[in-house]
């Protein structure tokens, strides 16, 4: 009798243990499925739904499995998983819930919970939300993941690239000389009223945005510098003063049009040379407007794209 007493005791205690993992086990599911992700970046259009009227989606904004986003063409949508510490991003044109985006996603970018954390941080603070176009480098200030040294990281590089005449720019707009690039990256400049490429020859008072495409596996973060043939310099699309550079993110194997950022074609007789500039890391890219100098130290692996246009 006491055997059979102990084996009873034990078939309880066998199936207290059972339910409790199934329980814990449906908790578990619930919170994933119900888990919240936060919008890093938004490139292009899109929108969500409140209701039955659709608002533009921005960063900051938190969203569900069943939210229901519009996708516009060439566009992007990055999210922060920051339940399981991943980086999702989404293209696919039209509407569609979160839930069935994260199903199709390609493989999301892992993130060390600490790095999660401070592109959270980083991304909520008051600088990241001042936009400009500066005409010298503002030397944001470093911070535990981001180290201002590691912005002359990208200038060594770009520097090794250079065939060294007068000067580092005169050197990187020239066709003759050959760039080596790091990154399957290219971009080309669209006419905003035909929505196609510009021509080599343009004309001017021309009004065009930057289209990229990322043939590479991770996403990268862009830029454009705008060199003359008198060495004036202009960055294509505004920095934000956090340097977190989440509105320049173009996520992997994709193409994302910057429409929200055009220019124009102001000096008649000129060229100009446009060079797209592309990290996996985000960076200063102000930095870009001092003059380029390399100083033989450590490189940042960078993706560079160059193409020159004539006004008429």
């Amino acid at each position: 009798m006491k055997m059979k007493k102990n084996v009873t005791m034990m078939t309880k205690a066998y199936r207290a243990m059972r339910l409790w993992v199934m329980v814990f086990a449906f908790m578990t599911c619930s919170m994933v499925s119900a888990a919240d992700y936060l919008v890093y970046s938004v490139v292009g259009t899109a929108k969500i739904f409140e209701g039955s009227k659709t608002v533009s989606l921005n960063a900051r904004k938190t969203l569900s499995a069943s939210s229901k986003l519009v996708i516009g063409k060439e566009s992007a949508v990055t999210v922060l998983d920051e339940v399981n510490s991943k980086m999702y991003s989404f293209t696919t044109e039209g509407t569609h819930t979160v839930g069935s985006l994260l199903k199709a996603a390609k493989t999301p970018k892992n993130l060390s919970k600490q790095y999660l954390s401070y592109m959270v941080k980083q991304l909520f603070s008051k600088e990241s939300k001042n936009l400009s176009h500066p005409s010298t480098y503002m030397q944001v200030t470093a911070t535990s993941y981001r180290a201002t040294a590691r912005d002359s990281f990208l200038l060594n590089r770009l520097a090794s690239m250079a065939e060294m005449t007068a000067s580092v720019e005169s050197s990187l707009i020239q066709p003759k000389n050959l760039l080596s690039t790091d990154m399957d990256v290219r971009f080309e400049l669209v006419s905003c009223e035909t929505g196609e490429a510009i021509d080599p020859e343009v004309d001017v008072f021309t009004n065009c945005y930057v289209r990229v495409t990322n043939n590479t596996t991770e996403p990268l973060y862009v830029n454009v510098l705008d060199i003359d043939d008198r060495g004036n310099k202009y960055l294509v699309l505004p920095v934000d003063e956090a340097a977190t550079c989440a509105h320049l993110l173009v996520p992997a194997q994709s193409t994302v049009a910057f429409k929200s950022e055009p220019f124009e074609f102001s000096e008649p007789k000129s060229r100009e040379t446009f060079l797209l500039v592309a990290t996996e890391e985000p960076v200063d890219f102000s930095i870009l407007m001092s003059p380029i100098r390399g100083n033989g130290g450590d490189q940042m692996k960078s993706g560079i794209y160059r193409i020159s246009y004539h006004t008429k």
